[in-house]
């Protein structure tokens, strides 16, 4: 498998880092219920912070349709990884703007920041360039680790890609070292499962896990 770019390559001290997680988490009464993707993400939120970064931190939520809808809002979210790393983690009630930004602005080297649903924004889903650079505005590194979000059109990864490829983090590297045994030489016959229509089973991609998932 080619070479690729990880967290240990990346210099982030002092620097605000963008950091693109999946915290879709099951929620009831405002309480999270099951923090499983929260806890797989710790270890890249404490590698940065200790690292002496100011991550921020971007995830959607539902499908709140573009509006502000409570219910929806990551601050049950925050306060559950703020438990889970068991340091302060800063709430900012909007992605972008000078909600967003003051939050950024306030952070010190090792300080964790979680902005508000990013589906809270139309554009979010359409992957509007124009919400892309407001957030990109409030960063210096995009890092992502959120496995789900690079193959749907939603912002980011794009623009930040083109000028700063982001290096995968924790959840993206087990990922990758998975797929290439999968791939390529599975231990045993084992069956795929598509759940998702971004990839749909006419790709290359189904294609070629399908034919050699029963070899």
């Amino acid at each position: 498998m080619a070479a690729f770019r990880t967290l240990d390559d990346l210099p982030v001290a002092g620097k605000r880092v963008l950091l693109r997680l999946d915290l879709n988490v099951p929620m009831k009464d405002g309480r999270v219920t099951d923090d499983t993707r929260i806890s797989r993400v710790l270890p890249t939120v404490r590698e940065l912070a200790d690292k002496g970064a100011r991550v921020i931190v971007l995830s959607h939520f539902g499908r709140p349709d573009g509006k502000a809808v409570p219910s929806m809002s990551l601050r049950p979210v925050a306060e559950a990884l703020s438990r889970g790393l068991g340091r302060p983690v800063v709430f900012a009630g909007n992605c972008i703007g000078p909600e967003a930004q003051a939050a950024v602005d306030g952070l010190k080297a090792g300080g964790v920041a979680v902005l508000e649903n990013t589906r809270f924004h139309a554009g979010e889903e359409a992957n509007d360039q124009g919400l892309a650079r407001a957030m990109a505005a409030l960063g210096d590194v995009y890092v992502n680790d959120a496995f789900s979000c690079p193959t749907a059109p939603m912002c980011p990864p794009r623009p930040w890609p083109a000028c700063c490829p982001p290096p995968p983090a924790a959840t993206w590297r087990r990922s990758c070292a998975i797929w290439p045994r999968r791939s390529t030489a599975p231990s045993a016959p084992w069956p795929p499962w598509w759940a998702a229509p971004r990839f749909p089973p006419s790709s290359t991609c189904c294609k070629t896990w399908s034919a050699r998932s029963t070899a």
